[in-house]
């Protein structure tokens, strides 16, 4: 008890208050913390936002310990490579997300191989590379290559014709600038919903839930447009429709002054020419060693680190405020021994950050009671979906067309997918060998010899530098690659999943029908991921504001969330949300109203940038320029 405390209750004594009236006011003055400064910070989850959030941490505030609570052995999460050994080097397997984009929160990204050091070995995927420009839907019973514009004019529209893919669609999209829009009332629609009314049924069925598929793995016709499309939302009811929406973004493209703020403080940073040259002509990168090497990378600079502690193999069973308010206390257990004998071990840190799943931060925050009292959960449900991943490898080279891959639609005839698979990914597309090297360097306008000329967003020549060539794969001459992708919500409701053998038989089974690929591999790994991919069902905008409140109200800011349920599923959406919750602890005294959920559904200012902004990419800053 402090001095002033015990000075206030002398005080009191002499004004003959009574014993239980002062141990009222000790507890009351206990429960206002003395500090609200994050010093000492739980990281709940070593996944991608875990990790980087730890790091952004690391950053903002130097002096605040850290420490990143994981359940498994391993820090890094969904984000897995593996290399396997085969004839004359080693392939590179990824069971989790494999590329990066440039664009957006991609940003972050880009910064942090800078910070890191990870330029050299960074592969960069061209703009106008095959990759980029050939992507495939299969429908009804073959690939159909999506129009592009390097494709010219005659040729896409000769596409859209002939393809039963496009049948229906092109009239329902010229006259979509005619349809009302939605009544004022309605709050959320699903994905599917919104662009039937808007365009048809037929382009959400045979396109739409593609695309869907390749990103959420999820059911268009369940997951929502506010929150997973919230420009389009918007252009509705700013613009009464889509493409007038749109063309407006002409006059230049608006964002929100959040957004802008953001980007404002990303060109504050001292880009190197060189490499921001490169990213602006990147469609997609990812590393040497798989994006593992970035996760890895953030752990090894986070270990020379004095003020940040690992605790792998430590599963938290419970999370609370501590008895005075003023932080948290987590109950821990070692997930390799659990031994119902051995109590779980207590710790308390001003401020917690966690990244795990709605729904086990939901399981693990419940108040310990003894009777069946009926809790509201933390955060209410958010389902997720699991999807099995299966990495083939095959002697025979260019087995696949050229192209990043083709995604799978709901109209696709049944015996055309029966294995239920969502898509097909050419992974040779994006990390090119040492015997395919020319698609890679059309990336910097080079030659065969490996000389380049990289010029910034105004046309300037940089100094030319003979290209590093950065391989993931270390055969002398590389086979076919792909990935399939199976499950996602097709799998709802499954009591069981397919075992390792059943995935690859689906996985080969598929590539027979579709590509006529009849080898067996040379390689191959089956990854199940369990609940990887949350979905954002009609209301989820509803769902993250309770939550908002909720831990509010039960962790007054002791508590802020960040991971991908909140918004957006990809990498660089995770780097953002451990980004802005990170901001957000920043701020110290009077953050209580901090959750890392505070921002969503709040009416957002919108201002158009300049057409003709620099994207932050092609244009850097050297060290010290202003």
């Amino acid at each position: 008890m402090s001095e002033a405390m015990l000075k206030y209750i002398t005080r009191t004594r002499r004004s003959s208050i009574n014993a239980n009236s002062i141990a009222k006011i000790a507890r009351c003055y206990a429960s206002f913390p003395s500090s609200s400064e994050p010093s000492d910070v739980a990281i709940l989850g070593g996944g991608i936002t875990g990790i980087a959030s730890a790091y952004y941490l690391s950053k903002a505030l130097p002096a605040t310990k850290i420490t990143i609570y994981e359940t498994g052995p391993r820090m890094g999460g969904w984000l897995s490579s593996k290399r396997l050994e085969t004839e004359g080097g080693s392939i590179l397997f990824e069971a989790g997300p494999r590329t990066l984009r440039p664009d957006k929160n991609g940003v972050l990204a880009a910064r942090m191989i800078q910070e890191l050091g990870l330029q050299e070995d960074t592969i960069f995927t061209g703009t106008d590379s095959p990759a980029a420009r050939m992507r495939y839907i299969y429908y009804p019973d073959h690939l159909v290559r999506l129009p592009h514009p390097t494709f010219g004019m005659f040729q896409n529209l000769r596409t859209v014709l002939s393809e039963p893919l496009f049948k229906g669609i092109t009239w329902p999209l010229l006259r979509e600038f005619l349809i009302d829009a939605r009544d004022e009332r309605m709050d959320d629609e699903s994905v599917g919903s919104f662009m039937s009314r808007r365009i048809s049924k037929n382009i959400v069925d045979q396109a739409v839930s593609a695309m869907i598929h390749g990103i959420y793995a999820g059911d268009v016709w369940q997951l929502s447009i506010k929150s997973l499309f919230p420009s389009l939302w918007r252009y509705e009811k700013e613009y009464t429709s889509i493409a007038q929406g749109m063309l407006g973004q002409k006059e230049g493209r608006e964002v929100t002054k959040r957004e802008q703020a953001f980007m404002q403080e990303m060109k504050k940073f001292a880009w190197d020419l060189d490499f921001t040259a490169k990213l602006a002509r990147t469609n997609v990168f990812t590393f040497r060693e798989g994006l593992s090497q970035f996760s890895d990378r953030i752990v090894q600079k986070l270990k020379e680190n004095k003020n940040v502690v690992f605790k792998l193999d430590t599963a938290i069973k419970h999370i609370a405020r501590n008895e005075h308010a003023s932080g948290v206390e987590l109950r821990t257990v070692n997930a390799t021994k659990p031994d119902a004998n051995v109590p779980p071990e207590s710790s308390t840190h001003t401020h917690a950050i966690s990244t795990l799943s709605a729904h086990h931060l939901s399981a693990i925050a419940l108040p310990n009671v003894t009777s069946a009292v009926a809790v509201l959960p933390l955060v209410p449900k958010i389902p997720a979906v699991t999807v099995m991943t299966v990495n083939l490898y095959f002697r025979t080279p260019d087995l696949a067309p050229p192209g990043f891959g083709y995604l799978i639609p709901l109209a696709t005839p049944f015996e055309q997918n029966s294995e239920r698979a969502l898509g097909v990914v050419f992974d040779n597309a994006y990390s090119p060998s040492k015997d395919g090297l020319s698609n890679f360097l059309d990336l910097l306008g080079g030659n065969s010899a490996g000389k380049v000329v990289v010029r910034d967003s105004s046309g300037n020549e940089i100094n030319p530098k003979r290209l590093a060539v950065v391989t993931q794969d270390t055969v002398p001459k590389v086979g076919t690659k792909v990935t399939v992708m199976l499950g996602g919500h097709y799998w709802d409701g499954w009591p069981a999943y397919p075992s390792e053998q059943e995935g690859l038989d689906m996985a080969l089974s598929i590539l027979k029908r579709h590509l006529n690929i009849s080898e067996r591999p040379l390689l191959h790994q089956v990854n199940l991921q369990q609940d990887c991919i949350p979905q954002y069902h009609v209301g989820h905008e509803s769902r993250l504001k309770t939550a908002h409140e909720r831990l509010k109200e039960r962790f007054g800011g002791r508590l802020r969330v960040a991971g991908s349920w909140i918004e957006g599923v990809g990498v660089n959406d995770c780097l953002r949300s451990a980004w802005d919750v990170v901001k957000g602890l920043q701020e110290g005294p009077g953050s209580g109203e901090k959750t890392g959920l505070e921002m969503v559904g709040q009416e957002e200012v919108y201002v158009r940038l300049p057409v003709g902004l620099p994207t932050g990419f092609a244009r850097g800053k050297k060290e010290g320029e202003d």
